[in-house]
Order: C-alpha cells, then structure tokens, then sequence
C-alpha cells in the first residue's frame, strides 16, 4: 500500500505545492486560451428567417453577410445600434424590442457571426466587424445622424459596443450588464494573457455620455464590472443599479426601471 501511494501522491518536497499550482495554472490556460470563444459565444438555432419584416443581409468586410434589423425612430427619438447578449440572436430579441418600439426608439440590431443568418464564426475580432457593419448601413445607407445614435451593448454585447465608441462619435453609449474584459467577468483580476474585449481599458479614451445599468443582484457579470467602468469613464455618465434583479432576469422584472433610465438619458443628451 506504502508504494501505491508513494507512486500516486509522491513524496512531500516544498516543490510539490509549487508544481501544483503550476499545473492548475497550465490546465486553466488551456481552457481559457483555447476554448474561451466556445464559452463566451453561445449562438441558438436561429429564431428567425429572411422574411420577417425589417431583416436585411448586409456585408461586412470579409465578404461574409450580417443579419440586420431595422425599426426606424420617430422624429424625436434616436435609434440604438444593439449589440446583444451571448445567446441570444435577432429573433429572440423581438419582445424586449418591442417595448423600445412603443417608446418611440429606433433599433438597428444585428447578429454576430454564426448567429442568426449571420455567416461565420463568432470571435472579437468578427464580432467587431459586424458592429461596423451595422453602424455603417445605419449612418451611411439607412441616413441616421451620428448625433441621433446610441450605441448599446448588454452583456457580451459591451465589448463591441465599447470598440465601437472609442472610434466613433454619437449621442451617447448604454450598457446593459457590462464586463470590464470577458476573462475578468470569471477571474475578477487579470490572470492570463489572451483576454477578450477589454472594455477596462477603451472606456478612458471615450467621451461619449455613458449610461450604465447594473442588476444589483447579478452573479455571472457582478456590478462591480459596471462600477468600474462608470468610475474610469471621464465624460458626463450616469450609472443606474437596480435592485432585486439578477443577470438573466433583467429584462423579465425591470424593464419599466431600463426604459425610465433610457428616457431620463436621452433628455440629458439633448439638454447638457
């Protein structure tokens, strides 16, 4: 029995708990280096097709199609360019969007690559050049103003958002359920290389009007990530938590509170 366990656990050195650590370490780096898209993009089966009203495939840079939706805003109202959660697509947004509808909001949403319609693979860099490829269709060929456009992102959705609004200007940037990097919504500190839509570091170089919305209750993305990016942000911002709400029950108990804070964010925009 001595030698079993002599082979299977080995003799105690002070090396051992080192080594250990080390290859937990290595075991981790691993999964976050090479399976992370896989966790982080989470595509359904495609809640819609080509024929619902307001879809459109457009390009985007590679030659590969996007899938778009457009509802336009009335007069008074700005249209949010959406970036939407990890598993989510276009047509499971409908209900949510339609309460923005009834607000007198334009949407321009748009799937991530291998969501939807949308042709390829879902990964930063893919999930970017869709983001502007929306944002292009929206102000260059639909003719929305730059200064009529909030650029939203819930969840997942923050990271292209956030590119999106470093380079360019708009009316004001929203996040719903932000992170401050896609790693760090899982380690809380920096802990390997490799990291995924570093918002943390994009949001000082923004001046955009910022509006952050934060379930007080969230346990995959703490509000701490909201916190933090409210506090780094150096323009005219605002930062909404709302309590009793999680992650995933955001929408389904607090809409009413997310429309309000949009509504009151919007006037604040127009009258600085």
């Amino acid at each position: 029995m001595g030698a079993w366990k002599k082979w299977i656990v080995g003799e105690w050195n002070w090396m051992r708990p080192i080594k250990s650590l080390a290859f937990i370490y290595l075991c981790l780096l691993v999964v976050a280096c090479g399976f992370s898209n896989r966790i982080l993009f989470q595509p359904p089966q495609a809640r819609y097709t080509e024929q619902m009203t307001g879809i459109q495939l457009i390009e985007r840079s590679e030659g590969k199609q996007v899938a778009v939706y457009h509802h336009p805003a009335k007069p008074d109202k700005p249209t949010l360019l959406w970036s939407h959660g990890n598993a989510e697509d276009i047509g499971y947004l409908q209900e949510r969007l339609s309460d923005f509808r009834a607000r007198g909001y334009g949407i321009l949403a748009y799937d991530y690559p291998g969501y939807g319609l949308s042709e390829g693979s879902p990964n930063e860099d893919s999930c970017q050049d869709a983001c502007r490829a929306a944002w292009q269709h929206l102000t260059d060929d639909l003719g929305v103003r730059r200064e009529q456009v909030i650029i939203y992102g819930q969840s997942v959705g923050s990271g292209p958002s956030v590119w999106l609004a470093e380079q360019e200007p708009c009316a004001g940037l929203m996040l719903v359920s932000p992170f401050v990097s896609a790693f760090r919504a899982v380690t809380r500190v920096p802990l390997f290389p490799g990291d995924r839509f570093k918002n943390i570091q994009r949001i000082e170089h923004i001046r955009t009007p910022l509006l952050v919305v934060h379930g007080d209750r969230d346990q995959v993305i703490k509000p701490w990530h909201g916190k933090k990016l409210h506090e780094l942000h150096p323009g005219p911002k605002t930062f909404v938590e709302i309590e009793g709400v999680g992650h995933n029950d955001l929408y389904l108990l607090a809409t009413d509170e997310v429309l309000g804070a949009l509504d009151q964010f919007w006037k604040d925009v127009k009258t600085p």
